[in-house]
């Protein structure tokens, strides 16, 4: 599961070595930082998210035991300190907005203006779609589309199997269908 290189550093983080964990930290700042921001929305509030869920990550270092991808652990780390910002101000809307930005679609248009109209139309349309699916399958949808996780790797961030991500999935797909149809 994990590279020699990985488990050494870990190890190392394990034992206190500064330069350990300010390689772990300056290594995993950048994608706990892109899962935080695409969960929050907020370049300020992401930057405090990734802060949290690395200190978090190295007080709980003792409790990885590496049948998982270290991302992967870590990534559930970030995501429950993500859910926690959005409860705390209560900001659902924060999430439609970076899926929004997740689905464009792209249908040629005659003119740049044209284009611009469609696709604000588009966007609007996915909006509502996206704003119809309940948490869990919002979350599913970010992790797999714009983090291009895998269906295991999604599973254990957010507790469930892999089947149940594939069914979250698939609802997700048909009832932003039915909404875009509409």
């Amino acid at each position: 599961m994990m590279t020699v290189d990985t488990m050494q550093l870990l190890t190392r983080c394990r034992q206190g070595d500064s330069l350990a964990i300010e390689a772990l930290v300056r290594t995993y700042t950048p994608p706990v930082y892109r899962l935080a921001l695409s969960l929050l929305d907020d370049p300020a509030e992401a930057d405090e998210a990734t802060q949290d869920a690395l200190v978090a990550a190295l007080s709980k270092l003792d409790t990885f035991r590496g049948q998982a991808k270290f991302t992967t652990w870590l990534y559930s780390i970030t995501l429950n300190v993500c859910r926690g910002r959005l409860r705390k101000r209560r900001a659902q809307t924060r999430l439609i907005d970076v899926l929004q930005n997740l689905f464009r679609f792209s249908t040629p248009a005659e003119s740049p203006l044209e284009q611009v109209a469609l696709k604000q139309e588009q966007d609007t349309a996915l909006w509502q779609a996206i704003n119809a699916l309940d948490d869990r399958r919002r979350e599913a949808i970010i992790l797999r589309y714009y983090h291009e996780l895998t269906l295991p790797e999604i599973g254990q961030i957010l507790g469930v199997s892999d089947r149940t991500i594939r069914t979250w999935l698939h609802t997700a797909h048909e009832q932003m269908r039915r909404t875009l149809e509409q």
